[in-house]
């Protein structure tokens, strides 16, 4: 099993593959919808008559426990939306019903016709979002206390003044895993100033009023209890509420026992073995400035996917007996690069191991990059890199072919992105074990250059996104820098340029663009196995078993084009990062939710994470989902010279000082 390719280079997106998809879909794809009728009541929530599906998650969509007291995810394929050709969703084929609960970093969604959204907070000011007077609300249910949150209208369809926008709602904060949580909207109004009314169901689960409709009655008592007693204890009047509901986030369990075992059973399996086998299939000397020996090579690990090349059919292996569980099935050799620095040519002395992370659909060679070989050359790092298998350069066709045919094989990717991560933490195995630092391709002199006690990850964008999974599970690591990276997706993708070639699929085959957005939000639930989501939580608050509490640092720029400031915000909050009180800023924003310490002081201490921005003087993000100009803003954080010496301080000491010395603007 051989992922090699010689081609070590990023495939640009959009790539032609996309490009050609789009036009061929364009061309073929009929003109109407055919959207059918449900004749299950537990279909589409009546509470929510105007858009199947809304509002989401749900617990409507939630089934009761089963025998062995796991619930399910029940939504119908009737319940998400056709394409244009008719063709449904496959929710079995998603892997829906495996999902005990919904995202803990979710979009929430839901419609109200010509909504004024006057005095709901925006993701500048999610403080208000706690006031008393607040008219959206996002209840604790364990705690009774609120969860800070802000709105949107969406606007990624270009339909700005629109009537039948989604309205959006995002935590400011990772909610917790196993908890249930209240949604409330009241004293809605349109933007004539009208009252906007609750509908006939919410009206009768409200107001205790007849009806006729199963579902209704169904969940009668539970809405009582369960839904109107918190609000009520949160100080709402309950004649006033327009809508609520509730949603429950799904178990630990679920989010990350997959790739938990995957890691365990590896390790165990690499112990039995006396280590990881690999082979080196070229070596280069001085290939350039700073850089004195380039090797490529592979290695062997343990694999759990279904298929070694990639494709849409590509699923972790399972045991329906041992739920959240990978099963191994063989072996696969691993493509990696190293570079070694020439400051460390000599033999003289050692350096640290450097993992680095690449971007979308990009490759390991991403560290063949000038300001990347100078600054291993300068600080003396050992730079170490494998695919991200799911989001490499091997992926990015198959991903644009699963988007233009079928989005219930969506699972590839975070499947497929199980293995890669896998395969990062393997390689960092791999390259600190004396066996690997005693190879003759490994030294100079005669002498060793790798110190396996310095071992620090680096990862930008895409890097930087699965950078905080790789934080949360290692057990190799203990600092990482996060470089332009954040989440959910959910959050990140309507804001990205990366996505919009991608998007315009979606465009194609979804006209209607509360499909598209209700879409995006249901493929959260099964990305977060594989995505900041599931495992922010675990990089130091909660560690995983057997794994040790870890710290990060992340920098970002104001104005990101492809990683939106607002997933970093919402990445940094979750994790409790700390920021300087001079921390650059756009729009206004409050940056509420961080603890701020002055310039002068240094941060140091295990889990004592930290978030800095930099402005490089593009305009402010917009204000609603759309990606923002391209300004070149994703690539300069990581160039800075302050940023790269604060990265150098952070790795080899955990201490962190603003290098900036008041405002980072360059």
């Amino acid at each position: 099993h051989a992922q090699w390719s010689t081609t070590m280079m990023a495939v640009p997106v959009p790539a032609l593959a996309t490009v050609m998809l789009l036009a061929a879909m364009a061309a073929a794809l009929p003109t109407h919808r055919d959207t059918g009728a449900a004749a299950d009541p537990w279909t589409c929530d009546p509470i929510q008559p105007d858009f199947c599906g809304f509002p989401f998650p749900s617990d409507f969509y939630l089934s009761e426990a089963d025998g062995q007291g796991r619930r399910h995810v029940n939504i119908t394929k009737d319940a998400v939306p056709k394409d244009i050709d008719g063709q449904g969703f496959d929710v079995n084929n998603a892997g829906f019903p495996e999902l005990d609960g919904f995202s803990p970093m979710p979009v929430i969604q839901v419609f109200f016709r010509d909504l004024d959204t006057a005095g709901m907070a925006n993701w500048t000011n999610p403080e208000l979002s706690l006031l008393p007077t607040s008219p959206t609300l996002l209840i604790n249910t364990a705690t009774g206390q609120p969860v800070a949150h802000w709105v949107e209208l969406d606007i990624s369809a270009e339909l700005a003044k629109h009537p039948a926008q989604a309205l959006l709602m995002y935590p400011a904060v990772r909610l917790n895993d196993t908890t249930r949580y209240v949604v409330g909207f009241r004293n809605l109004k349109d933007t004539s100033g009208h009252t906007i009314s609750a509908s006939t169901a919410f009206q009768a689960l409200r107001d205790n009023l007849p009806s006729a409709d199963p579902t209704v009655l169904a969940r009668r008592a539970r809405f009582a209890e369960d839904v109107f007693r918190v609000l009520v204890a949160s100080g709402v009047q309950q004649p006033e509420l327009t809508l609520a509901w509730d949603f429950t986030v799904s178990s630990t369990k679920a989010q990350t026992g997959f790739l938990l075992s995957m890691r365990d059973d590896a390790m165990q399996r690499i112990a039995q073995r006396g280590g990881i086998e690999y082979r080196i299939l070229q070596r280069k000397e001085n290939p350039r400035d700073n850089i004195a020996r380039e090797l490529r090579g592979l290695m062997r690990v343990p694999w759990y996917l279904n298929q070694v090349e990639p494709g849409v059919g590509t699923r972790l292996v399972r045991d329906p007996s041992k739920p959240w569980t990978a099963d191994n099935n063989g072996d696969g050799w691993v493509a990696f690069e190293i570079l070694i620095p020439s400051s460390l040519a000599n033999g003289t002395k050692r350096g640290a191991i450097m993992q680095y992370g690449h971007g979308l659909f990009g490759s390991a060679g991403e560290i063949n990059t000038g300001y990347l070989d100078a600054e291993a050359n300068e600080r003396g790092y050992v730079l170490a890199a494998t695919n991200w298998l799911g989001m490499s350069y091997e992926d990015e066709v198959f991903v644009a072919l699963m988007m233009a045919s079928d989005l219930s094989n969506f699972p590839m990717v975070p499947e497929r992105s199980h293995q890669g991560l896998l395969n990062a933490l393997l390689l960092m195995e791999l390259v600190s074990s004396d066996k690997f630092i005693n190879d003759p391709a490994m030294q100079f002199n005669g002498s060793a250059v790798v110190n396996p006690e310095q071992r620090y990850y680096y990862g930008n964008s895409q890097g930087g996104i699965f950078g905080t999974v790789y934080m949360a599970i290692t057990q190799s690591v203990k600092r990482g820098v996060i470089g332009v990276g954040g989440g959910p997706y959910g959050l990140l993708l309507p804001r990205s340029s990366d996505f919009a070639a991608l998007f315009d699929v979606l465009r194609v085959r979804y006209p209607e663009h509360l499909d598209r957005i209700f879409l995006l939000s249901l493929l959260q639930a099964l990305w977060d196995k594989a995505e900041p989501a599931g495992y922010l939580h675990h990089i130091s608050k909660e560690p995983l078993p057997n794994t040790p509490v870890h710290t990060i640092l992340a920098h970002y720029g104001l104005g990101d084009e492809q990683v939106s400031n607002l997933g970093t915000m919402a990445m940094a909050r979750s994790v409790g990062a700390t920021m300087f009180a001079s921390n650059v800023r756009q729009r206004n924003e409050s940056l509420w939710g961080f603890p701020k310490v002055a310039d002068t002081v240094v941060i140091e201490g295990e889990g004592n994470h930290v978030v800095q921005g930099w402005n490089f003087g593009a305009p402010p993000i917009p204000v609603g989902n759309v990606p923002p100009a391209d300004h070149g803003i994703h690539e300069k954080p990581r160039r800075s010279p302050q940023a790269q010496q604060q990265t150098y301080e952070f790795l080899v000491s955990g201490r962190v000082s603003n290098f900036c010395h008041g405002p980072c603007n360059e």
